[in-house]
């Protein structure tokens, strides 16, 4: 199965390619052996924690639509910041 995610999606994507996933880690818990997610460019400020593991001969494959255009970050947005 292929799911999709698109940072500029609605909450309540289902993964398909006409209502994706807005997080990835929203696609790492329905992804299983097999299934490839395809991410859309942005920035993913996220923890990613799949719940399933791929195998050898069938491993979850996670790439950006376009490539190096999705970038995954776990820092915050600086807000207010002064020097």
């Amino acid at each position: 199965m292929i799911y999709y995610v698109d940072a500029a999606a609605g909450r309540e994507g289902n993964g398909s390619r006409s209502m994706p996933f807005k997080r990835i880690n929203e696609a790492a818990k329905a992804a299983r052996p097999g299934d490839e997610v395809i991410v859309a460019p942005g920035i993913y400020r996220e923890y990613v924690n799949p719940r399933f593991a791929g195998t050898e001969d069938a491993r979850i494959v996670y790439r950006s639509a376009e490539p190096l255009g999705a970038h995954i970050t776990g820092a915050e947005i600086v807000k207010d910041w002064e020097r």
